[in-house]
């Protein structure tokens, strides 16, 4: 492992015919029976123009509420489909076997897959596992949120029915529609996701617990894993606009990252090969906080860094590269050395304590 140390004319109403008539029966020359009328004319109209303006003002109010109304149901439709499907395939997640193998829920069909499997959505209603020179086909549940979960310690790539492609990392868990609707191409995910967006006039959404992210047809990577409080965007190519919880909107711009917490957002230009050089089995780290180094290790190879050394591991920062292909053990003997702890493993624990404590 490469590791260095460093971070819108004529009488239509009683009222203006019986002014007309009073004033026509008096003594007044034809003159200034022909301007009286005329005023009364103009008033006339000037009254009608403004209960014509009223009547559309109203009409358009009416018609707004009523869109709203409409769009407030869809809305509240579509969160309850989102919200139903995957409550569903989280319990069908809980309820399946504990086993570190990748797992493809539809409806009440849960399959473990093996480890490198390529899956691809198809046109028909089904989908393909291809693992080495093996290809079976599931059959995906209609109207329905399948679910993609690669645990830690995997990886797992998917292409979907619009020809859209995705990695995941480990630890990642994608909520996909058997069927994209006309209106939108939506997913879900919680974990770390690459995707390159199919070209298409249909919009496409990925969803997150911090925001919404729509792009029609460009690379981004997608880091949004539950655990912690900042997510983020990078772009790679194209442009993307992400609208937060707290309806702020970033437009990004190739290589700009934007970072999302419950309380800010922002936007920074990044160098994107450290944000998707997983993709290739490598993590490039940039003066990065030694604890998000043992975090992004730890997902990979599946274990947990407990820090019994007393020391601030966010003080510490690397720069360098790891390839995932690496024995573990040789990892282990690097990152002691960066860190100046020496490590105990306890099966998928791996302790940090103190040089001579071990």
């Amino acid at each position: 492992m490469e590791i260095i140390e460093h971070q819108e004319t004529d009488f239509r109403n009683e009222k203006e015919f019986i002014a007309w008539k009073k004033y026509s029966d008096v003594g007044l020359s034809k003159t200034d029976k022909e301007r009286l009328y005329s005023r009364i004319l103009a008033s006339s109209m000037r009254s009608r123009k403004t209960r014509r303006r009223r009547i559309i003002y109203f009409t358009a109010a009416a018609a707004c509420i009523a869109l709203l109304a409409v769009s407030t149901v869809v809305l509240l439709q579509r969160q309850s489909y989102w919200e139903n499907n995957l409550h569903h395939a989280d319990e069908l997640a809980h309820g399946a076997t504990t086993s570190n193998q990748i797992r493809f829920i539809s409806g009440d069909t849960v399959v473990e897959i093996g480890e490198n499997a390529q899956l691809a959505q198809n046109q028909d209603g089904s989908m393909s596992v291809m693992q080495a020179t093996n290809v079976s086909n599931i059959s995906l549940s209609h109207n329905v949120m399948n679910k993609l979960i690669v645990p830690a310690g995997r990886l797992s790539t998917l292409q979907l029915s619009d020809g859209t492609k995705i990695w995941l990392n480990s630890g990642t868990e994608l909520h996909f529609p058997s069927n994209f609707s006309s209106q939108s191409r939506e997913i879900r995910v919680i974990g770390e996701i690459y995707v390159e967006v199919a070209a298409s006039q249909t919009p496409f959404y990925v969803n997150t617990s911090l925001f919404r992210l729509k792009v029609h047809g460009t690379k981004f990577n997608v880091f949004a894993f539950d655990e912690n409080e900042e997510n983020n965007v990078t772009l790679v190519e194209g442009s993307v606009e992400i609208v937060t919880q707290n309806r702020h909107t970033i437009w990004l711009s190739p290589n700009e990252k934007a970072v999302v917490s419950p309380i800010e957002a922002y936007k920074t230009r990044v160098n994107v090969e450290e944000y998707i050089s997983w993709t290739e089995g490598v993590l490039i780290f940039n003066k990065t906080p030694f604890s998000v180094v043992l975090k992004k290790i730890g997902r990979h190879y599946d274990v947990k860094f407990v820090n019994d050394s007393g020391n601030d591991l966010s003080e510490k920062t690397c720069t360098g590269k790891l390839f995932l292909s690496e024995d573990f053990e040789e990892i282990l003997i690097s990152l002691s050395a960066l860190a100046s702890t020496q490590f105990r493993r306890e099966g998928n624990v791996i302790h940090l304590v103190k040089e001579n404590e071990q």
